[in-house]
């Protein structure tokens, strides 16, 4: 059992901006996808529903371009700094996304060996039409993360997030890091957390 234990988000959390979102863009038609983004925010469909619809059926051959586009992406200030203060503490950090799981690993690949775990969304291109696989999509989720928390055996865990797909693992952990979209919903809600811009403001606040 560990004794403390990080959660982090991906997309807009150790990166700069969202690559799922990004990587969206580059094929969807930007009506369509304003469209399905205020379905989201009205509640009217469901983050799983809407990556799906993007992404299920699209040409495998976009990969290559998307992950073209990841690599442009930088990280958050701080985020190597940080996992040296979490080696420094023993506190190992855990990276759920989810988005794809090949943006995730290729944005991460100097860090890997660096991080207990990094789970994530499959991108299945074996096929000429992508499809996304998940074993924690729960018809909301595409990827439900207090699931893929409930694999570790800790004492007290620490979240860090941004957005949509963070609120209920905010709920689950003792203490959260929050920016953006997250940060406005704890507020709203009257939750507790720590703001931070970036990983420089979470070291500062460590331990929590």
């Amino acid at each position: 059992m560990y004794d403390t234990i990080v959660f982090a988000d991906f997309d807009g959390t150790i990166t700069l901006e969202d690559t799922l979102v990004g990587a969206i863009r580059l094929f969807v038609d930007p009506a369509e996808f304003h469209l399905y983004s205020q379905k989201l925010a009205q509640g009217e469909m469901t983050l799983s529903q809407v990556v799906r619809r993007a992404f299920d059926g699209a040409p495998s051959e976009l990969l290559a371009r998307m992950l073209e586009y990841v690599k442009t992406v930088p990280l958050r200030p701080g985020f190597s700094d940080f996992l040296d203060e979490m080696e420094r503490q023993s506190i190992p950090v855990v990276v759920i996304s989810g988005g794809v799981r090949q943006f995730v690993e290729q944005t991460l690949a100097p860090f890997r060996h660096r991080l207990l775990g990094v789970h994530a969304v499959d991108l299945d291109v074996s096929r000429p039409q992508m499809h996304l696989v998940s074993a924690y999509d729960n018809g909301d989720e595409l990827l439900k993360k207090t699931d893929v928390m409930a694999l570790y055996d800790y004492r007290r865990s620490v979240g860090i997030g941004d957005s949509f797909t963070d609120r209920n693992m905010s709920q689950a952990v003792d203490t959260i890091f929050a920016r953006d979209i997250l940060a406005q919903y704890l507020q709203k809600c009257g939750l507790p957390y720590l703001p931070y811009e970036d990983f420089y403001d979470v070291i500062r606040q460590f331990p929590v």
